[in-house]
């Protein structure tokens, strides 16, 4: 079986989503069982039997004053409560499709996540870490990306922040966890000792990683994690999930053919079900 555990019902940006709101409003808007259906039919055209839909936290009203972050609080306009109810009945019509939630890790927001997360049915809570004093180390738009934090800095900073986050018991699944490298800004080879650590600890922690194909569409041109890191990871024993981390339905279980063959290359013979924040393992192989 194949899944694909991350992926957005619209695109980030004010912009972007204005200029792509007339393809789900055919279908009756975004978060209808038609645009969901949408995603996956194009999974299921590339051999994937189930996805997540795992939305970013910062699109929802309930997060907003989270983070003093311009771009964060321009997102979160959306009842979060209303999406779950959707996801939920797409999957009551028929659809193979868990509800999940992208949830950032803020340190200081720790109470606040896990009141976010009690109560609500999701099946999978993916981790993240984008933001280092209150900026997107992903950001494509911000001109100061680069010298904000020297490389050394970005690298050390972002794994003591990612081991912290699956230490926290509050996720189930660790998101590109090589992310820092998205622009070029690779780990020096004299840090590759801190690689090795959070290894290790996400390892005791039980968490999975995700190996993403989203990777391969941006400025890196590469998976997350890289072949590499992908196989420490299984020597360390850790669970992994498949994901696209699409934002428009083209773009789910895309590249799948160069990921599954990674994870096959660093010995991976099953990738992490969810249902229920339960997981499961499931023989990795095409439908």
């Amino acid at each position: 079986m194949l899944t694909d555990y991350h992926m957005h019902l619209q695109p980030d940006g004010v912009g972007p989503r204005a200029a792509a709101a007339p393809r789900w409003d055919a279908d009756g808007g975004h978060l209808s069982a038609g645009w969901i259906g949408r995603y996956v039919a194009r999974a299921r055209s590339r051999g994937v039997g189930e996805i997540a839909v795992t939305e970013h936290v910062y699109r929802f009203a309930a997060a907003r004053d989270w983070l003093a972050n311009d771009f964060w609080r321009q997102e979160s306009t959306e009842d979060v409560d209303a999406y779950v109810d959707a996801v939920t009945a797409a999957r009551a019509s028929g659809l193979p499709v868990l509800v999940g939630i992208e949830m950032d890790w803020l340190a200081d927001r720790r109470d606040e996540i896990g009141a976010f997360l009690d109560g609500r049915p999701f099946d999978v809570v993916l981790g993240s870490v984008h933001f280092l004093d209150g900026h997107a180390i992903d950001d494509p738009t911000d001109p100061d990306r680069d010298r904000r934090l020297p490389v050394a800095e970005l690298w050390s900073r972002y794994l003591e922040e990612l081991v912290a986050a699956a230490r926290s018991g509050l996720y189930d699944v660790m998101s590109h966890p090589d992310l820092p490298k998205v622009f070029g800004r690779r780990i020096p080879p004299d840090m590759d000792n801190l690689l090795d650590d959070a290894v290790a600890a996400i390892a005791e922690t039980g968490v999975a990683v995700e190996c993403s194909s989203a990777g391969l569409r941006k400025p890196v041109g590469e998976l997350y994690p890289e072949p590499s890191l992908l196989a420490r990871f299984r020597r360390a024993g850790v669970p992994v999930t498949l994901s696209s981390d699409a934002h428009s339905p083209e773009d789910v279980a895309r590249d799948y053919p160069t990921a599954v063959a990674a994870l096959r290359g660093a010995g991976y013979e099953t990738i992490t079900r969810f249902a229920g924040r339960e997981p499961s393992q499931v023989e990795l192989r095409w439908a």
